[in-house]
């Protein structure tokens, strides 16, 4: 079952006796056991009420005399047992205990709520497993897809006061890199980042693209320079060599390719720009870039002609969409969308 039965759970004040979270989002996870302090347990009780074991070591003799005492000034004596081991493949965890734990679990006081916390590798063929979902609720806190992150960054951004239109949306959770294939990023990355961005506006209501670009592209602008470099060059080797080292030193594969249709994107509004006779001097403010960095797109942009751009542009939003829509792997894509460039 999903994450958002416990809350509600919480929300509603009708707590199972049992419950196995587990899960990788550590962040969600954090949060509702957060909700679930502060919803059941008060300064005056918590001494009495709230109980976690951190890497349980003790014997289930002990857990089941904490479980048996009764709740003092509250509704609920709330039991945590963080342990991966318990639910994990490793075998005879609990010894000889787990039948004495796993014949408690029916005969457990009301006004106990016992809560198993494990990582993502639960093995669901376990007894221990089985008898948890058989008794109380098994709820997983995993990575969030594309549709929940949105709405949890939009919820985030409202509460900021600020708001944010769906397409910049779509752009900024392109750039996190929170979605990408192999991202060990998680949902505290993504406030950090978030928290930044609300920080650089501070004076605005409405977060926009060049907010965007300006606070979280930054660190990748340098190598996706390298890398349009070398597919001008026709340098494949070399370009797919420096995407690599990009992944490799933990740049999302999302942001990677969105920078890399940036780029394409600036380099053909720079070259229609001169082909209607316009300086650096005049370029520079109309794409709102600092003189250099606009000399440095006028190099790059002598590489291609016209057609070349649009080409690679359609290519590259292609490999997006195909990526989207799980049609194929991104790193694959943008492997591809590299090479092809660089045959064009």
């Amino acid at each position: 079952m999903d994450y958002k039965v416990f809350l509600n759970d919480i929300q509603n004040k009708e707590l199972a006796r049992l419950y196995l979270l587990y899960g990788n989002e550590k962040y969600l996870l954090d949060k509702a056991l957060h909700n679930l302090k502060k919803t059941y347990i008060n300064s005056v009780n918590e001494n009495f009420n709230y109980v976690y074991y951190e890497e349980f070591k003790d014997g289930i003799d002990e857990l089941i005399d904490s479980c048996e005492t009764l709740p003092f000034m509250g509704e609920k004596r709330i039991i945590i047992v963080n342990n991966e081991d318990f639910f994990s493949s490793k075998k005879n965890v609990l010894g000889g205990e787990e039948e004495k734990l796993i014949s408690y679990f029916n005969n457990m006081p009301e006004t106990t709520c016992l809560i198993f916390i494990s990582g993502s590798n639960v093995d669901k063929r376990k007894k221990l497993f089985k008898e948890v979902k058989k008794v109380g609720k098994i709820l997983e806190f995993a990575r969030l897809k594309r549709q929940d992150l949105a709405k949890w960054i939009s919820r985030y951004i409202k509460e900021k006061k600020k708001s944010i239109e769906i397409n910049d949306l779509q752009v900024l959770i392109d750039l996190l890199g929170y979605l990408d294939s192999n991202s060990n990023k998680t949902l505290y990355d993504v406030e950090n980042e978030l928290k930044k961005l609300c920080n650089f506006t501070v004076e605005k209501t409405k977060i926009e693209i060049d907010d965007i670009e300006k606070i979280i592209s930054r660190p990748v602008e340098n190598n996706i320079f390298e890398l349009v470099d070398a597919v001008g060059e026709k340098n494949g080797s070399r370009a797919l060599k420096i995407f690599n080292n990009m992944l490799v030193a933990g740049e999302p594969e999302g942001r990677i390719l969105y920078m890399i249709i940036r780029q394409f994107k600036i380099l053909n509004l720079v070259k229609l720009m001169v082909d209607k006779g316009y300086t650096t001097i005049a370029i520079a403010p109309r794409l709102s870039l600092p003189q250099y960095i606009v000399k440095k797109y006028l190099r790059q942009a002598n590489s291609f002609s016209q057609k070349d751009l649009i080409n690679i542009l359609n290519n590259g939003l292609k490999a997006d969409k195909d990526i989207k829509n799980g049609k194929m792997p991104p790193k694959l894509a943008i492997e591809i969308l590299i090479a092809e460039s660089c045959k064009i």
